[in-house]
């Protein structure tokens, strides 16, 4: 057995750009290809005959499997280590995913009825995908330290490209081989991320030598208690925000799966049809560059221009049975992807700031596993709303419905920061320059005021960017 040597933090370059090259194109080819399976949609509807609600199962069991997935990997080294990666390591899951996701999408290929779809493009699929992706994003974290900002920030825009590419690359092949023979190639997408797993070549740290001397009954203790970190919900804000992310979740998947149905229903050829997803991709994917470059200037108060974003995102889906033509069609789909890039690159920043740094896994496992949820039920719900009424208006009304609920929710925490902020006597900085942690005890709990919502110790004696800009009046 060779030598390992550790290295005492992470080397910030080196090996660790082609780490991040994995992580792009993992997320070019996972996300894009679950982002783009709506175009499968009219075919499985016409394949096996069953209505629009029971075909829906298909990718939110996709979708859902690989979030679900995702709290045994958001959750602390510890409980990572603990998990397949501890056994076998990222490279060797990255590549058994793979390998598991294009088995489900090859076996799809022999399938004759839509049950056994759920089965193997949904669950196995699924799974194979979530074994992909979550290994990406902790090998890039393991190799950078100083630029890991940056470092995430390039492995995740593989989903603009993906989203863009694959839905016209997808009805190009449907055309010319048939939804079985696509789904042979697609399973050759998925088996890319053999060549992405490699890639993630193992780096040894000095802090997991540390890591491996605490006692093993606390070391279980610990596993338990950061999977499942039931005590966040004793935060008031981050009940909230998890609940306002959850309706979120559910408008979002309805038109990557719905959507060209949608088009095709009203009149729109295969192709543009198609097309509809890639323009989603490309505002999505050029606005979490410039929402995120443009939030960290502090030109405006990050909560206020989240809500803003929300609002536009709820206003698109509305608008988009609204839309006949197509190019009105193609400034929703538009809207859509910009709105829905700008708040998801604002996720991790503001459970950071409502939960403080150290619970910051543990908050984004459970709130992308309980994500699952809505993701299962949001396509099917839309598919019999389809059903029941001929079109998909409805279907699309609920879905920015239910996204216009995420606004009003976080509009009561902003209203309710300022409103503390004025009990306080702060009025007159407020909301520019105010430092909403001043008054605060340990617990969080302001003084001679009602408790405020689920602000932390690590929260104390620094600005909130959520609330504030750093310009002074």
């Amino acid at each position: 057995m060779k030598d390992v040597q550790y290295r005492q933090e992470a080397p910030d370059g080196g090996w660790g750009w082609f780490v991040v090259l994995s992580s792009f194109l993992c997320h070019l080819c996972i996300v894009g290809v679950a982002k783009s399976f709506g175009v499968f949609f009219p075919y499985f509807l016409e394949t096996f005959g069953e209505d629009a609600r029971s075909t829906s199962w298909v990718s939110s069991i996709q979708g859902a499997t690989c979030l679900f997935g995702f709290p045994l990997f958001f959750s602390s080294p510890a409980v990572f280590a603990g998990a397949l990666t501890n056994v076998f390591g990222c490279r060797a899951v990255v590549m058994a995913g793979s390998l598991i996701a294009a088995s489900g999408l090859v076996s799809s290929f022999f399938v004759t009825s839509l049950a056994a779809m759920y089965v193997t493009t949904g669950f196995i699929t699924g799974v194979g995908f979530s074994l992909m992706y979550t290994p990406c994003l902790t090998m890039v974290g393991r190799y950078f330290k100083n630029r890991r900002a940056l470092a995430n920030g390039l492995g995740v825009t593989g989903t603009g490209p993906g989203t863009f590419i694959l839905p016209p690359f997808f009805q190009y092949i449907i055309d010319h081989y048939g939804w079985r023979g696509s789904l042979l190639i697609t399973a050759g997408v998925a088996l890319q991320g053999l060549v992405f797993g490699a890639l993630l070549r193992p780096i040894y740290l000095k802090e997991d030598v540390e890591r491996h001397d605490v006692n093993a009954s606390q070391d279980k203790r610990m596993c338990l208690t950061r999977l499942f970190d039931f005590s966040l919900f004793k935060t008031p804000i981050f009940v909230i925000f998890t609940f306002s992310n959850l309706f979120l979740f559910f408008a979002n998947f309805i038109p990557y799966v719905h959507l060209v149905a949608h088009a095709r229903h009203v009149g729109i050829d295969a192709q543009s049809a198609a097309f509809l997803i890639s323009i989603i991709g490309i505002g999505d994917g050029l606005s979490r560059i410039a929402y995120g470059w443009l939030s960290d200037l502090g030109l405006f108060i990050r909560l206020r221009g989240y809500i803003i974003c929300l609002l536009g995102f709820s206003l698109s889906l509305v608008c988009l049975p609204v839309a006949k033509s197509y190019p009105a069609m193609v400034v929703c789909c538009l809207c859509f992807g910009v709105f829905a890039g700008c708040y998801t690159t604002q996720t991790a920043v503001f459970l950071a700031e409502f939960c403080g740094v150290k619970r910051l896994a543990s908050a984004l496992g459970l709130l992308f596993g309980l994500g699952g949820f809505p993701t299962l039920f949001g396509p099917p719900i839309a598919g019999y709303l389809y059903d029941v009424t001929g079109n998909y208006n409805v279907s699309f009304y609920v879905a920015g419905s239910a996204a216009f609920c995420s606004v009003l929710l976080m509009t009561s925490v902003e209203v309710h920061l300022t409103r503390t902020a004025h009990v306080r006597g702060d009025h007159k900085r407020c909301p520019m320059t105010l430092n909403i942690s001043d008054d605060l005890d340990a617990s969080g709990t302001e003084k001679g005021a009602d408790e405020t919502p689920g602000l932390t110790e690590d929260m104390r004696d620094c600005k909130a960017p959520f609330l504030v800009h750093e310009t002074t009046v």
